[in-house]
This record gives C-alpha cells, sequence and structure tokens, in this order.
C-alpha cells in the first residue's frame, strides 16, 4: 500500500498545485492531510476546497482552529486579537469552518499507521526533531508508525519503544528547504519504505500575491517563508 502525507499547506496554492502535480506521477492508494491547509497564505479557501473536494483524509491541525475565529491556547490578548483579525481577512465559508471543526484529531490506518497533526493528544503543540526523549513520550505506544507534521521540518527519529514518528515537512511554509516537501509511504506488512520528496513551486507568485492581500499576518507568513 502506498500513502502520501501532504500536510501544512498554509495557503500557499502554487505549492500546492505543484505537489498535487508530483503525487500525479506516485501512483498513491490514499492521500493523508496533516492539517493546517488555509491558515496564513492569499489562497486560504481555495486550498481548503481542493482538499476537500479531493476527499482526502484529513485531520485537524492549530491553525484550522484558528481560521475559524476561534484563538483557543492563545493566552495574550493582543494575539488574540491578531489571530481574530486574521481569520476574518481569510474569511472562510461557514460550511468550511463547519467542516475544519469537524475534523478529527487523529486517523489510524492500516499496518499500525497513526496520523496527526501536532501530537496524539492535541493538534496545538509538537515537539522539534532534536527534542529531549521526554517530549515525544505522547507517541509511545500509539502505533508502529506516527506521522506528524505542525513543525514544517522533514525528519524521522526512533522513540526508545521502538515507535518510528516521521514528519512529513510542510508543502506551503517548509523551514528546511526552499521547495515544498510531502511524504510518500509504502507499507508492506510490517515494514515501511519513508520517501521525502521535494517540489518546486513559484516562489515569487506566491510573496507577490501575499503582500497583496492586506492580510494582517501576511508579515508573518513572508517571515516564515524566508522573504524579506
Amino acid at each position: 500500500m502506498r500513502v502520501a502525507i501532504v500536510s501544512d499547506i498554509h495557503g500557499n496554492l502554487p505549492a500546492l498545485e505543484a505537489v498535487i502535480g508530483d503525487l500525479s506521477k506516485q501512483g498513491a492508494d490514499e492521500i493523508w492531510c496533516g492539517g493546517d491547509i488555509g491558515w496564513g497564505g492569499p489562497w486560504a479557501s481555495e486550498c481548503i476546497q481542493i482538499v476537500r473536494e479531493a476527499g482526502w483524509t484529513t485531520v485537524r491541525g492549530n491553525t484550522d482552529v484558528w481560521i475559524t475565529g476561534d484563538p483557543q491556547t492563545v493566552d495574550d490578548e493582543g494575539d488574540r486579537e491578531l489571530l481574530r483579525a486574521t481569520a476574518q481577512a481569510h474569511a472562510i465559508t461557514p460550511e468550511d469552518a463547519r467542516w475544519l471543526m469537524n475534523l478529527p484529531i487523529g486517523h489510524t490506518g492500516p499496518g499500525s499507521m497513526l496520523l496527526v497533526h501536532g501530537t496524539p493528544d492535541s493538534p496545538f503543540e509538537a515537539p522539534l526533531p532534536d527534542a529531549p526523549v521526554r517530549d515525544f513520550r505522547p507517541y509511545e505506544s500509539k502505533a508502529a508508525i506516527v506521522f506528524y507534521g505542525h513543525v514544517h521540518l522533514a525528519f524521522t527519529r526512533r522513540l526508545q519503544d521502538g515507535t518510528l514518528v516521521c514528519n512529513s515537512g510542510s508543502v506551503g511554509l517548509p523551514a528546511d528547504a526552499p521547495s515544498a516537501s510531502y511524504l510518500i509511504v509504502d507499507q508492506r506488512g510490517s515494514d515501511y519504505s519513508l520517501v521525502h520528496r521535494r517540489v518546486g513551486f513559484d516562489r515569487s507568485k506566491v510573496t507577490d500575491a501575499a503582500r497583496a492581500s492586506g492580510n494582517p499576518f501576511s508579515e508573518r507568513f513572508l517571515q516564515l517563508l524566508g522573504e524579506p
């Protein structure tokens, strides 16, 4: 069985379209989406529409909550106001908001595979690849292999109990390369083959659209994209 895992699109339509173009050549049996679909970039609604219409198995990310106007887990009132203003600027439909809020936190697939956005307990937090052992304990004994997103870094790590954790990287805001990242998983019984694929996209189109959008989060989006 071949599964493609696409995560952290963040409203970057050119990156998503480039990844879909590459995906079409990979022969995946299923496509799973790790959340954070629209928040930040200029094409929030378009990216949500693509994922919804494609029928990808999708889990809820932290910004999938925030984009509905709910700033949960954020305590600072100034940050809460920025989140509300950003959600309002994205102006997703009520139907899309309901769909996002009804997404599950996790999805279990064949061969003891689990997909989450952050940890199996929460989409709002996740460890970096070099985090201490204790930060990875929420993943232990949940599945043979656990996939997550959130940190925008593609990596794999074997835990002390034998659990393999793998981050698919980010489609729309990669923090470890200028190109979009997604994951191809080949599962044969208890054996897994993991390949991170990198796909270039039109960065100038994205930066121009972000600067023209008027979204209060655009400056931060461009910083995360590595643009001045």
